[in-house]
């Protein structure tokens, strides 16, 4: 991604913070950290987000760590657009509302069984607006995200890998989900 000058000194105080707490082992850092880039408007740059798709969301690679410890992803909803239940691929992950609005629904898996299916319980849902920042960590890694606005969102999320492909869960019979692996591309 080719940025202007304005725009690469903002990735540059972005992956810092980020760097410094997976250097610790300390992600439950990165949430503050995040919260405080995003209102110093360090994710304000168009150039972070791919433009809005009719098809589903769409995903930007901002930042890849060289060392593979973690990567910075802008998402672009356009309105109705969401994910579904799904998981982390294992992996922390933190996500802050750059834009709009997001509906976010947390899930706990109960139970799994031979047929691998899975059974989850309703944490909770909560609309979260800009400046919000949110962190999973698994086993606490399954929700739901949706764009709650009548106007495209934007997400920044850090996650700590690659992820190139996580599961979503589909409602199977009496209250039972089955997984199915999505890979994950990048749109621009």
């Amino acid at each position: 991604m080719k940025l202007n000058t304005n725009a690469a000194a903002a990735v540059a105080s972005i992956v810092d913070p980020i760097r410094r707490a997976v250097e610790q082992d300390r992600v439950t850092m990165l949430a503050p950290a995040i919260a405080k880039l995003q209102e110093a408007g360090a994710f304000s740059f168009p150039e972070f987000f791919a433009s809005a798709r009719a098809d589903r969301y769409s995903r930007r690679l901002i930042w890849a760590d060289p060392a593979g410890r973690f990567v910075v992803v802008g998402m672009t909803w356009a309105p109705g657009q969401f994910a579904p239940l799904h998981d982390h691929a294992g992996q922390w992950g933190v996500e802050a509302i750059v834009e709009g609005s997001m509906k976010q629904t947390a899930y706990r898996l109960v139970d799994r069984d031979a047929q691998q299916r899975y059974r989850f319980m309703r944490e909770g849902e909560e609309i979260a607006h800009v400046g919000a920042v949110s962190v999973v960590i698994p086993p606490l890694e399954y929700h739901a995200f949706a764009n709650a606005s009548p106007d495209v969102s934007r997400t920044v999320h850090v996650y700590g890998s690659t992820m190139e492909r996580c599961q979503k869960f589909l409602h199977d019979a009496d209250g039972w989900w089955r997984a199915e692996t999505v890979e994950l591309t990048y749109d621009a």
